[in-house]
């Protein structure tokens, strides 16, 4: 899956938008493609996969594409090493794709699901729910589809009035440190 494949029909649906902050298109290109991507993106393929497709994994082309996409990804690792590691792990749990149900997405749309898996306070209200016994569920991301079908409307309105705020920081502070300019991730080859 490619950047532009995370990205397409950006203008179909709708924005990501946490209180009053958008994320600009250049930094909601470098973190959808730092956490989706750029680990394959630099990694060598295996002689087999080389073969399958065809390639050479030495050829020229997709040593520089590699080289690009290491530059990319070091560049944008820096930027996020300049935030609060909360900030960085906000950013991490709101571009890093998971499998939601429809439920889920429809209470926390817009990657505030994956910022719930990665908020301490989230985190929090599942180890007091492990330790008194309301759940039997071992990982937050299986607690947080247990508590929206159970349909505790409580208690995801208090974490989506959280979660709006620390999103709202975190992409406002990344946005800060990327300051102006073009996006650094790698542009998809289309054909």
């Amino acid at each position: 899956m490619t950047v532009t494949d995370l990205t397409q029909g950006i203008e179909d649906t709708p924005r990501r938008r946490f209180r009053d902050v958008t994320p600009s298109d250049a930094a909601e290109a470098e973190l959808t493609w730092f956490f989706n991507e750029a680990e394959s993106a630099m990694d060598q393929p295996s002689n087999f996969a080389v073969h399958l497709a065809g390639l050479s994994p030495v050829s020229l082309d997709e040593v520089e594409r590699r080289a690009d996409a290491r530059h990319a990804a070091e560049k944008i690792h820096a930027r996020l090493r300049r935030l609060r590691a909360t900030d960085a792990s906000v950013l991490s749990g709101i571009y890093t794709e998971m499998s939601w149900s429809e439920a889920v997405l429809a209470v926390l749309p817009h990657g505030l699901s994956g910022a719930a898996a990665a908020s301490p306070a989230v985190r929090m209200h599942h180890i007091r729910a492990l330790a008194t016994a309301r759940t039997n569920k071992r990982t937050v991301t299986d607690w947080i589809e247990e508590v929206v079908r159970r349909g505790r409307p409580d208690l995801l309105a208090e974490w989506r009035e959280e979660l709006e705020m620390t999103c709202a920081i975190a992409i406002t502070t990344y946005e800060r440190v990327r300051g102006e300019g073009p996006s650094v991730a790698p542009v998809a080859e289309v054909g």
